[in-house]
């Protein structure tokens, strides 16, 4: 808590150590134990902003240094995303059997990271795209036997499969069946075919490029799919998150499609009940940057009641240890609304974090 505030982090990640693939990979696969070489750092550097971040690196970013971190923010939970764990599976032609089993690894790894402190740690399940009937069962599996509470995966098309293809029709029905909500959250790496930031490969720039283009433009491109492609109208029950892409496109993005829609109706390929800004509010939520200039903005003309607040920590770009004292500091931003944004719609949203005080989880409400 902070400042009379409840506080849920819809996205604080891990930093995981090399030797998660030693202790959990499947032994069929002890030959292939994954190693990623890194651009530049992608953990938060050890600096004056607070003691804790170099203690944590020292830590080898586990448990204790995570709760230590949570309670500098005011955080009570947080679910957490992994790392380098995603970005080992985020190549096109990688064996499927060997993607779903490093899915598998990780997923266990991070049962074992939240058993530290299970009230306040709370994990979302990787899968890979690869093998949709293997996505299925470890979808099963962690939420039903580890205990995930969502389920992350990239927004980029895989094999040239987008997240509407046909093929994932019996993921969407199972992750609808478990009511744990999809996380679409990219990741920082160029090691799939179809990613924004590949378009400046090898280009003055491509790194500053990528990295202000890549995450809200593949977010865009994925509600999107999930619209035009109808798995929005076939499961209505399926929530989906847009995670560390900000939120200020939502209104420009869905004022667009609506637009889209109306002038061209013949365009339209499968049935459709509701305009593209009707299946976000019914069905979707937006992470939020703690000081992103148009949040004020995004409550106004959508309502506070489908955003959600993330810290990032430990990369980079994280504010901590200011994250949520920034939030909480703002004068454009009603306390009511922080109070929806910090708490009651991450609770919404990952309702499995804790089944004795969670609301229901569609219809949202909220100001508008």
């Amino acid at each position: 808590m902070k400042a009379g505030f409840k506080v849920l982090d819809s996205d604080l990640h891990t930093f995981e150590p090399q030797d998660l693939w030693i202790r959990y990979l499947d032994d069929r696969f002890a030959d292939r134990v994954p190693d990623l070489p890194r651009r530049r750092p992608e953990a938060a550097p050890a600096s004056p902003r607070h003691p804790l971040l170099a203690a944590a690196a020292a830590a080898g970013y586990d448990p204790p240094s995570h709760l230590a971190a949570m309670d500098v923010e005011g955080i009570d939970v947080a679910v957490l995303f992994g790392t380098r764990g995603r970005h080992v599976q985020m190549y096109d032609d990688i064996d499927p059997d060997y993607a779903a089993a490093l899915a598998r690894a990780h997923n266990e790894w991070s049962r074992d990271f939240c058993a530290a402190a299970p009230d306040r740690l709370k994990f979302a399940a990787q899968i890979a795209y690869h093998d949709v009937s293997q996505a299925v069962r470890e979808v099963r599996r962690a939420v039903d036997d580890l205990g995930a509470v969502a389920v992350v995966g990239n927004p980029n098309p895989v094999n040239g499969r987008h997240v509407h293809d046909a093929c994932f029709e019996p993921l969407w029905q199972a992750i609808e069946e478990l009511g744990v909500p999809y996380c679409f959250h990219p990741t920082g790496v160029w090691t799939l075919k179809d990613d924004i930031g590949r378009r400046f490969s090898g280009q003055i720039g491509a790194h500053l490029l990528a990295d202000a283009a890549r995450n809200p433009i593949e977010l865009m491109l994925a509600f999107a799919s999930l619209v035009a492609g109808g798995v929005l109208e076939r499961h209505p029950g399926l929530v989906c998150a847009f995670l560390e892409g900000g939120c200020g496109w939502l209104p420009w993005w869905l004022e667009r499609l609506d637009d889209t829609i109306e002038k061209f109706p013949e365009n339209i390929d499968v049935p459709l009940s509701l305009k593209p800004s009707g299946y976000f509010q019914r069905q979707c939520f937006v992470g939020a940057e703690a000081s992103e200039r148009g949040l004020p903005h995004v409550v106004a003309a959508l309502g506070d009641a489908t955003v959600v607040f993330a810290t990032d920590y430990p990369h980079r770009d994280s504010l901590f240890p200011k994250t949520t004292d920034t939030l909480i500091a703002r004068a454009d931003i009603a306390d009511d609304a922080k109070r929806r944004i910090l708490w009651d719609n991450p609770l919404r949203l990952y309702r499995r974090a804790d089944l004795s005080s969670m609301p229901p989880l569609m219809h949202h409400g909220g100001q508008r």
